[in-house]
């Protein structure tokens, strides 16, 4: 099974960089996480895939990626815990000689809040307390833990790629989604300062969203659209963790926008959400 184009200009001959290159993937048991996982070891890369829950999905991640040209460890951590962030980055530093990339997949969903009312929506003054704030510090605090740890190694290297996975615009402020689309406004607004924070240091700050409803654990019994499948987001995925993305940052990528058969720039400014002068939020 291929993970990533096997032909045109993003095909196995795109992105050398992406060899022997060190990338932690949270989130990594399953979904988008895993196939983000596999599509970067596809392409020579290493990759410290970290998950929360369910070890035998890490596992299964492993076992997946036998016979691809890059290599996949696995680690149970939670980034909700700063040791464990610590703990992520060093085994990445001291296993691989490095860290070039962190892909911050790890969230938990609207599915999650809505499991003890039995997946019916509900308004937020109805929501399970513990849940809604459980949501929030993964999406948010876990993020800004992981990001903040490895970006203390990436500055004194002048180096690195931190990518964070969102969502639709719509889900943002859709009634009865809260607290999955307010925390990913938040990570938004959080990637946005950052990449200014981060410029000087060689460092990119990008955020990459799948385009619609995705075929994953976090969706079930949420959305009656066809989802889309999880792999959408490999072409674009390659391309932000490359040399290829230098001196882009800040930018909101939409994977179903990614044209394989496009040059690997032309297809990213294709799927670059033009930037707005201020904020869009209501």
């Amino acid at each position: 099974m291929k993970h990533t184009p096997s032909a045109g200009p993003q095909g196995p001959d795109a992105y050398p960089s992406l060899k022997g290159r060190s990338i932690i993937v949270t989130g990594a048991g399953q979904g988008i996480g895993r196939c983000l996982s596999l599509a970067l070891a596809e392409r020579g890369a290493n990759v410290l895939a970290i998950a929360s829950r369910d070890l035998e999905s890490l596992r299964m991640t492993v076992r997946i990626s036998q016979g691809l040209s890059g290599h996949i460890s696995t680690l149970q951590a939670d980034i909700c815990s700063i040791e464990d962030c610590n703990k992520v980055v060093a085994l990445a530093v001291n296993k691989f000689g490095g860290l070039d990339a962190l892909i911050n997949n790890a969230a938990r969903g609207i599915a999650y809040v809505r499991e003890p009312s039995g997946g019916v929506a509900v308004p937020f003054w109805e929501a399970d307390k513990k849940r809604w704030a459980e949501t929030m510090t993964t999406n948010v605090i876990g993020t800004y833990y992981m990001s903040a740890v490895a970006m203390s190694y990436m500055k004194s290297r002048e180096f690195g790629r931190i990518i964070n996975i969102s969502t639709s615009d719509r889900s943002m402020i859709r009634e009865m989604n809260s607290p999955y689309g307010p925390s990913k406004a938040a990570l938004e607004a959080m990637s946005v300062a950052w990449s200014k924070e981060a410029a000087t240091f060689g460092v990119t700050v990008n955020v990459l969203l799948p385009g619609g409803a995705t075929k994953t654990r976090m969706i079930t019994g949420v959305s009656t659209r066809t989802p889309l499948e999880p792999d959408i987001m490999n072409p674009a995925i390659l391309w932000l963790c490359s040399d290829n993305s230098a001196g882009y940052s800040g930018g909101r990528y939409i994977a179903a926008d990614w044209n394989t058969e496009m040059d690997p720039e032309e297809a990213a400014n294709a799927a670059q959400q033009v930037a707005h002068e201020l904020p869009v939020i209501m």
